[in-house]
């Protein structure tokens, strides 16, 4: 059970604030459909093992990632680059620009498709907006892909601010927190912040003296975690607490 003054902590801070992928919305499954509908064409046109090509892109990911998109680029720009990678793994013929076009559109429309909100994510924003809280996502990927995620999942009206790495040029383990309160003129004491990784999202918040609370839906248990950390297991359970 949360701690009984936790909800009169929460009542008093003016912004709320939230990470995106894998906290609001179900990114991991959305993006791991649109990453298998390319495997697949890519075997369809090809001929390559689907079990080839799944290893050679997680390792592509894991690299091409490190930078918490901080360099600017867009998310076609993100995206063309690991294909073409990935077809030259592979040694795979006809590695030109329409082909690479016709996988972006493929991973574009399959992420479309399997987008899905965390449950009750909805009704805590309207509930967050009667009692005239502001809302402020603060995330690491590329601008544009931010921005669109935000109004396909269809919360763009209720989200006053939308930060990401790639437009302030910092990751959330580099200062990003610090660099938007100041950009803002947020008060740490101002906000709570809401993230699912402990070191990106808790930690980094709480070293900029932001109040972060832990989204935990799987309930991991204290060894599982590095500190000791508030945590929600549901936006339901939050909104009950309010």
């Amino acid at each position: 059970m949360p701690d009984p003054s936790l909800k009169s902590t929460l009542l008093a801070k003016k912004w709320f604030g939230f990470d995106l992928d894998d906290t609001l919305h179900e990114f991991r499954k959305a993006s791991s459909q649109a990453s298998e509908s390319v495997f697949q064409a890519i075997h369809t046109e090809h001929g390559i093992n689907l079990d080839t090509l799944r290893p050679t892109y997680a390792n592509i990911l894991r690299t091409s990632t490190a930078n918490a998109f901080t360099d600017g680029r867009s998310s076609m720009e993100y995206r063309r680059e690991r294909f073409t990678q990935l077809l030259q793994a592979q040694n795979a013929i006809n590695i030109e620009k329409k082909n690479i076009d016709l996988l972006l559109d493929i991973y574009q429309s399959s992420l479309q498709s399997n987008l899905a909100l965390k449950p009750g994510v909805v009704e805590l924003f309207r509930s967050l907006k009667q009692l005239g809280k502001n809302i402020i996502v603060i995330t690491e990927g590329p601008a544009d892909a931010q921005e669109w995620t935000v109004q396909e999942l269809g919360i763009d009206s209720y989200v006053d601010i939308l930060v990401t790495t790639n437009e302030i040029g910092r990751s959330k383990v580099d200062g990003l927190f610090g660099t938007v309160l100041k950009k803002y003129g947020i008060d740490a004491e101002e906000i709570v912040y809401f993230g699912d990784n402990e070191v990106r999202d808790v930690r980094a918040a709480l070293q900029s003296g932001i109040l972060a609370i832990l989204y935990d839906e799987k309930g991991r248990s204290g060894e599982d975690l590095r500190i000791d950390v508030v945590r929600i297991s549901s936006w339901r359970d939050l909104q009950d607490i309010l």
